[in-house]
């Protein structure tokens, strides 16, 4: 392993959202993170490397989002749920 990166560095290196790194990590689609400490993640450099080196390659595979798949996408993101409850409450004032 050349070094472990934190998520902001890594977040800089891939250039996609926290989200959708998170998504593709649930998936199995993206290298997992591991623990440095109680309360620090990390990445291994070189599996995020070999990883963006793979998606220049094979673009072929990457999966693109249709509007059946972004169904629901929105009721699911946690984000999204903490400003409808906030709208809802403000609607109820």
């Amino acid at each position: 392993m050349k070094a472990a990166v934190r998520k902001k560095r890594m977040l800089e290196m891939v250039q996609l959202s926290e989200y959708t790194v998170n998504q593709l990590e649930k998936a199995g689609k993206f290298p997992k993170r591991f623990p440095l400490s109680n309360r620090t993640v990390a990445w291994n450099q070189d599996e995020v490397e070999a990883w963006l080196d793979h998606r220049q390659a094979n673009p072929e595979e990457i999966e693109v989002e249709t509007n059946e798949c972004r169904e629901g996408m929105f009721e699911k993101n946690p984000n999204h749920i903490k400003a409808r409850e906030r709208a809802e409450k403000q609607a109820a004032i």
